[in-house]
């Protein structure tokens, strides 16, 4: 066995770490019980070799192969959430939460929630101030959430103290944002 293959699991045929799926799913039942959740799933539209070639319904999941997986979607209050759980967060964060965005809008599966909000949600647990200042103009909400992973714990929640600063990030950011259907929900609040 690989060094650190102890440590993973098989999720939906995805590799997780157990302290990143740990992260999400505990952050889920506690701020969002009621919510209807999936996880690990595929977004975007079915790719087609060319526009004359439309597959049959069982390839169609054959080709949705180049799609990305989100950690969780989850739909409350009518909106539509796209969430990204990371120990150790990076600027990536950002882009992965961007590109999920444009997939789902154009994904069929999800063609009922066409017109929802969407909201983009970069959940950690290890805050790093440097790359949360930058949430803001991406309209992403930047959650930390520091459960005990070793034990039951009860969870708590903290912000990060730079957030609020802000970005050197174009000041139209926002607008094209905006443009591609994605809400700035704000950042730094539990749930």
């Amino acid at each position: 066995m690989a060094p650190g293959a102890n440590q993973r699991r098989f999720m939906g045929k995805r590799q997780y770490t157990n302290r990143e799926w740990k992260l999400l799913s505990w952050w889920l039942a506690t701020y969002h019980p009621g919510a209807d959740i999936i996880m690990n799933e595929r977004v975007g539209p079915v790719i087609t070799p060319s526009a004359a070639t439309f597959p049959a319904a069982a390839d169609g999941d054959l080709l949705r192969v180049r799609n990305r997986w989100t950690d969780a979607i989850y739909i409350e209050g009518g909106a539509l959430n796209l969430v990204e759980a990371k120990i150790d967060p990076d600027p990536g964060i950002f882009s992965q939460l961007i590109h999920y965005a444009r997939k789902i809008r154009a994904d069929p599966n999800f063609a009922e929630f066409a017109a929802a909000p969407l909201n983009l949600i970069a959940l950690v647990y290890n805050d790093d101030p440097s790359v949360a200042q930058e949430a803001p103009w991406y309209g992403v909400r930047w959650v930390v959430y520091q459960p005990a992973l070793q034990g039951f714990l009860p969870p708590s929640m903290g912000t990060s103290p730079l957030a609020s600063i802000g970005s050197l990030l174009p000041q139209d950011w926002p607008a094209r944002l905006k443009s591609w259907g994605i809400l700035s929900g704000g950042m730094n609040q539990s749930g």
